[in-house]
């Protein structure tokens, strides 16, 4: 049998013809089980879902704090009511939070478009004009975060992810001197699928370390502040 470790692409023909063989025999092995599973990544059980039955029931009127219907459209930064909540947790002011739809998918895609097309606030110009346009990825990481890049033709640099957050060493000397990089996937606590959670100590380095278009760093799209998703 082929070695478990090398990538399929260093092996021969028969390696690989060794390689397919087992993994057809252990899916055969698989479905003989008759095993009915949901393996829907991320869904909740019924029990979870309870939990939260008794929120829907909170709500004693339809206005938030500022007096905006929330029956309607409202302001782009969302309930004032919940992004107080959300700052407490996640050490920062209120008027840092974003509470957004259930999607953070969503946000960040659509963030990820308008600086392809418009550029970020100091761009001088679309990044999509640009040669080349590369993303710091840390890994492990989401795979649809990789592939939102992928789609669009963006460069994904890896880096090492640990227990206390991306190495940011070897970010610090990426950005330093490539203008091509313009910004990373980072989900600062509880990182997806590592569970890391981002020091303070790293957060410091990669909110204050140089870059080869600034000489301090600046955050577009993603931050390396906490975060929730």
């Amino acid at each position: 049998m082929s070695d478990p470790k090398r990538p399929l692409t260093d092996l021969s023909p028969a390696e690989l013809e060794d390689f397919l063989g087992g993994k057809r025999a252990a899916y055969a092995a698989l479905t003989e089980r008759g095993l009915a599973l949901d393996l829907t990544r991320g869904k909740p059980s019924a029990a979870q879902l309870d939990l939260a039955d008794d929120l829907l029931r909170l709500p004693t009127g339809h206005k938030d704090a500022d007096g905006v219907d929330v029956r309607n459209y409202g302001g782009l930064n969302g309930i004032r009511e919940l992004r107080e909540m959300f700052a407490d947790l996640l050490w920062v002011e209120p008027d840092q939070v974003i509470a957004g739809g259930n999607s953070s998918l969503t946000m960040m895609h659509d963030t990820l478009v308008m600086m392809l097309l418009h550029g970020a606030v100091d761009s001088t110009s679309p990044w999509v004009r640009a040669e080349k346009v590369k993303f710091i990825c840390p890994v492990p990481g989401y795979d649809r975060h990789f592939t939102m890049l992928a789609s669009y033709g963006i460069e994904m640099i890896p880096v090492d992810i640990h227990e206390d957050g991306p190495d940011a060493t070897a970010i610090a000397a990426l950005v330093k001197d490539d203008p091509a990089i313009k910004g990373m996937w980072i989900v600062p606590t509880y990182a997806n699928p590592s569970g890391a959670v981002v020091s303070e100590s790293v957060a410091a380095t990669l909110a204050s370390m140089p870059t080869r278009r600034h000489p301090t760093s600046r955050s577009s799209g993603t931050t390396p502040m906490r975060s929730t998703t």
